[in-house]
């Protein structure tokens, strides 16, 4: 019999782990959302039968094998809690929840439930990250002793008003952006992160309130400068670009020295770079969000050189020229097969949205340095 899901959001996200759920099989019975126009419509283009607007309902009533939580992170925390107490397996997106408190206590509920748990920092999975994690482990620059992820978006600040610029809802950098970043730099060590500092900037005070977003790949289209101007402003709150220092325990024992800077508004002449430092040579990894290609320096020889992707890596993640689909079917298609009883293979868990928001509390603090703690220190 194959496995049940219900998606509990009807944006890109949620249509996206819809489709990514059903290439590995698996039935989506039902869509939750909040607005009935858009949450119909992605039902209609989907196929999928059933829209529900009561999401606890739809969960008692249909008890499905997986819960899918895409919506913005307020109902993150309240969402978790009831389906680990009905034992359903849980998907959720980033960020894991508001606050370090809210996390542990969504990570604990499904341990001690006893379900599978992923979340949603997929970035990880493009083939160039994946390649790299490869000739990281085989010794290519030697031992990394610094990293360096630095992305800047170049975001229009006319971009129109979304829960993307609300804290409350889960907006901002930090919320959204960083834990993909982080994320990349643990899977290619291997490394264990021991302790964080950092700041967090706002940058922007207000954008043009326009039509509701439903769909975040529309939250970034603004409109003319005339027609914003001439319309209703809303304030933001929430931060757009962050500086955070972290402190790498590695898997051969020695200790690295991370950098991660971002800026939703800035640019610069190479805005997206993810670079490792050994005592050998770097690698210097390029491409928007998700990393596309690869650079070498040998120390020895003293210059650069591109490193070709093998093909045969792109197949095995299934990559097509949507990137952010195509992460979401890796991450889906692993994460079922733990349910199925395959085996975990390595996906970002509700640990790594644990350490995520306890980083994001601490920067957004500005407490200084902050010890990261281990997977068992929150298990009583």
């Amino acid at each position: 019999m194959a496995l049940r899901a219900v998606v509990i959001g009807t944006g890109w996200a949620g249509e996206g782990h819809s489709k990514a759920l059903r290439l590995a099989g698996v039935d989506v019975v039902a869509l939750c959302g909040r607005t009935p126009e858009p949450a119909r419509a992605l039902a209609q283009k989907l196929g999928i039968a059933e829209v529900c607007f009561d999401w606890r309902q739809a969960l008692t009533a249909l008890q499905p094998d997986i819960v899918v939580i895409a919506t913005p992170a307020n109902v993150h925390c309240e969402i978790v809690l009831v389906a680990a107490q009905l034992g359903c397996h849980i998907l959720c997106e980033k960020p894991l929840g508001l606050n370090a408190a809210q996390a542990r206590a969504m990570f604990q509920a499904v341990e001690r439930a006893g379900v599978k748990h992923g979340y949603g920092a997929t970035s990880r999975y493009a083939p160039a990250a994946v390649y790299a994690q490869t000739l990281l482990a085989a010794g290519l620059i030697g031992q990394v002793q610094e990293v360096e992820s630095i992305h800047h978006f170049n975001t229009s600040p006319l971009s129109p008003y979304s829960w993307y610029f609300q804290l409350s809802q889960g907006g901002g950098a930090l919320y959204n952006d960083f834990p993909h970043f982080l994320g990349q730099i643990l899977f290619m060590t291997g490394a264990t992160l021991q302790a964080v500092s950092g700041t967090a900037r706002q940058l922007i005070d207000q954008v043009p309130v326009g039509p509701p977003i439903h769909d975040l790949r529309l939250g970034f289209v603004p409109p003319h400068p005339k027609q914003a101007e001439a319309g209703a402003w809303q304030a933001v709150d929430a931060d757009m670009g962050y500086t955070i220092l972290a402190r790498l325990h590695m898997p051969e024992g020695g200790a690295a020295d991370v950098l991660l800077q971002a800026s939703e508004m800035a640019t610069g002449r190479y805005p997206n770079s993810l670079a490792f430092y050994g005592d050998k040579g770097s690698l210097q990894l390029g491409g928007y969000f998700f990393s596309e290609t690869i650079e070498h320096f040998d120390r020895t020889q003293q210059h650069w050189q591109e490193i070709q992707i093998p093909d045969e890596v792109s197949r095995l993640l299934a990559w097509t020229e949507d990137p952010v689909q195509s992460a979401w079917h890796q991450f889906i298609s692993e994460f079922v097969a733990n349910v199925r009883g395959e085996g975990y293979s390595g996906y970002p868990t509700f640990y790594d949205g644990w350490v995520a928001n306890t980083i994001i509390d601490s920067v957004r603090s500005g407490q200084g340095w902050t010890a990261v703690p281990a997977w068992s220190d929150e298990m009583g």
